[in-house]
């Protein structure tokens, strides 16, 4: 007790004199004066967003941290979860550390992924999972979500399994911003994200950790899980439409994604609602209607009826040269077997970033800072008239018309 009491009153002391006399420096201390921070400190952002906030404490529940040197070597990793009572990823500004004894002063590259909960309790949920690659000492990571070996019977796309349940949501790394080894106790701010926002730039991955300083460094997340909320409406005859009448599907190859978190995999895969349901609009109110036709209530004559359906899906990326390519939403009348609507999703959800006109987001920048889309289809018997992109928060939209109706 008397030796620890009397370290902490020279290491007090010693930091004193040190401020004092050349400004936050630890240089001056002993070395085995321990409250000299010293090592590599690594922090969380998400404000890679249309709100342009940080989001990380209150979206994500899991990160995991892996750092290589400079020949590509896996040298060290971490999780860190919120569970239970503790909750350490809520703490603004919550810092990851590798001391000396982990880290060897070098030049290092960082590389994250985060869930909104535990990795391994995520596998044990119904949907569809994402599932990380082991990395090797010598090995990059790679993050490949569930879908059939086998593509739908006369087709080329492989079913992504949602069990009636959200798709798990990840992030991945956009770009690492570290500052310069320091001397002292000084803590440097959590970085803002900044432009530019390549994917995954790898020379702005790479931290210095040195002898006897703190290395501080910001790893900025990407979402790369997405959401859409799709409506569809009658206009010819407006209270005859149920959910169960359409199939709802989005196409993408977009099964895995590269520890550049570009997207890669030959499969195509086949996206479908994890849920829908018909809203049912009458004289007496609102009613939501969960089954088919023979669900309708006879209280009341329907004024109108909507169909709802949400879906999530991968990462999208944008072809700027070539319109036919990209995620393709497919809305199918059931019962005939008539394609309602065939689009280029990637590009009409793009059109979204006019909302933000402030901030000129180029289409690419837009669909991976946005991840909750809303398409409102206004049908004219089996085929759409027009289509509303919905921004709600922005109390915006913009109409699309089918040139080809």
């Amino acid at each position: 007790m008397t030796n620890r009491f009397l370290h902490n009153l020279f290491c007090k002391f010693a930091l004193g004199a040190a401020i004092l006399g050349a400004g936050t420096s630890c240089t001056m201390i002993e070395d085995d004066v321990k409250d000299c921070p010293t090592g590599l400190y690594v922090r969380f952002v998400y404000d890679y967003n249309t709100q342009r906030a940080d989001m990380f404490r209150d979206h994500v529940g899991h990160v995991k941290l892996y750092v290589y040197d400079e020949n590509g070597r896996k040298v060290a990793e971490r999780s860190v979860s919120n569970d239970g009572g503790s909750a350490p990823l809520t703490q603004y500004g919550y810092s990851i550390h590798f001391d000396p004894s982990e880290l060897a002063p070098g030049r290092y590259r960082l590389q994250a992924v985060a869930m909104q909960k535990d990795w391994d309790k995520a596998l044990d949920t119904p949907g569809a999972k994402y599932r990380r690659t082991d990395v090797s000492a010598s090995g990059d990571l790679f993050v490949h979500l569930d879908h059939a070996q086998q593509p739908l019977a006369g087709t080329n796309h492989h079913p992504v399994a949602h069990a009636g349940a959200p798709m798990d949501t990840l992030w991945h790394t956009l770009k690492v911003m570290a500052d310069d080894p320091r001397d002292g106790r000084g803590v440097p701010d959590v970085h803002r994200t900044k432009a530019p926002f390549s994917v995954y730039p790898m020379e702005d991955q790479y931290v210095t950790v040195t002898d006897n300083k703190a290395t501080y460094a910001t790893v900025s997340m990407i979402r790369d899980t997405k959401h859409l909320d799709l409506t569809l409406r009658q206009m010819d005859d407006p209270d005859n439409i149920f959910a169960s009448d359409f199939d709802v599907q989005i196409i993408e190859p977009n099964a895995s994604l590269a520890h550049d978190n570009s997207v890669t995999g030959a499969d195509s895969l086949l996206y479908t609602p994890y849920s829908q349901w018909t809203t049912r609009f009458d004289e007496n109110g609102v009613t939501v209607e969960n089954g088919g036709r023979t669900s309708s209530p006879a209280r009341a004559v329907a004024l109108q009826r909507t169909a709802h359906y949400n879906v999530m899906f991968n990462r999208l990326m944008i072809d700027t040269d070539d319109a036919r390519k990209g995620a393709i939403l497919k809305i199918t009348r059931r019962q005939t077997g008539k394609t309602v609507a065939l689009i280029n999703l990637t590009h009409i959800l793009s059109q979204g970033r006019t909302a933000y006109e402030l901030y000129n987001y180029p289409p690419q920048e837009y669909l991976d800072r946005e991840y909750d889309y809303h398409l409102d289809f206004i049908l004219k018997g089996d085929a759409w008239a027009y289509c509303d992109i919905v921004i709600n928060v922005l109390s915006w939209s913009k109409r699309i018309e089918n040139i080809e109706l």
